[in-house]
């Protein structure tokens, strides 16, 4: 079931306001991983660039919150037709406020209100972690792509070199959380507090191993990995492991649908 839809804004009148309104502010920084890593998502974008060089066609956003990388990534991309789906209705306001129609839904289980083939990219950070499974974001994200069209998605690793660690001494991983009002078992339990008081816990994680079987899966062939960390400030291990990203703490990933034969 589709729950309440807030109503969409005039993308015609919205669209020559997106790059102004692509600046990542505090706000921004507070409820997202990726905003805290912006030069890790240029460089993925610059990649999708050289491969595709086509600006046209939709852009949906799938856990947009307040639509600032919505907006950035499409000032990148040229694309004016933007979508964000996001369960915070309070964060979809500030979506709307920069040329993006909004979209009230349940990831875990809503289908999105698209026709099929009518997006050219789609985008979801970080927002895997906090669903129960995640068939239906790529089932749909697959059916709404058009064929060649890309999925820009990024999350935890389950298999990073601190959660190897954690798990090496006894500690739950980063990212598997067992209840809503603490960090049970993990390592220093310590988290920058205004992050924390503004997200869900995270429900799970997966490996870069796990993320390629699955996408293929769903028709997507992964063109491009990138590892990260959160934030300009990195630890030694962070900046070795991000060449390495099967161990790094996140990873971005850049796949293209295949095409329908």
């Amino acid at each position: 079931m589709i729950h309440e839809t807030i109503q969409p804004v005039d993308l015609t009148e919205a669209a020559p306001q997106i790059t102004a309104d692509a600046r990542v502010n505090d706000a921004d920084l507070e409820i997202s991983a990726q905003a805290r890593s912006m030069r890790d998502l240029d460089w993925v974008l610059d990649r999708l660039i050289e491969r595709d060089p086509v600006r046209r066609g939709g852009l949906l956003d799938i856990g947009c919150g307040m639509g600032a990388l919505t907006a950035h990534i499409a000032g990148r991309l040229g694309l004016a037709e933007l979508t964000g789906v996001d369960l915070d209705s309070e964060r979809l306001k500030g979506a709307a406020a920069r040329g993006i129609r909004p979209l009230l839904l349940d990831l875990n289980a809503d289908t999105l209100p698209l026709a099929s083939g009518s997006q050219r990219v789609v985008t979801c950070f970080g927002v895997l972690a906090y669903l129960n499974l995640y068939d239906n974001v790529l089932e749909e994200s697959a059916r709404v792509l058009e064929g060649g069209g890309w999925l820009v998605l990024s999350m935890p690793n389950l298999a990073s070199y601190a959660n190897r660690l954690a798990l090496f001494l006894g500690y739950q991983p980063q990212a598997v959380a067992v209840s809503r009002h603490r960090q049970a078992g993990m390592r220093g339990k310590r988290r920058d507090p205004k992050t924390s008081a503004n997200m869900p816990p995270l429900l799970h994680s997966a490996t870069l191993r796990c993320m390629r079987e699955v996408l293929d899966a769903y028709g997507f062939d992964v063109e491009v990995v990138r590892g990260f960390a959160p934030g300009e400030r990195r630890r030694l291990l962070d900046r070795l492991t991000s060449r390495i990203p099967g161990l790094s703490r996140r990873f971005l990933i850049l796949a293209r649908k295949r095409p329908v034969a």
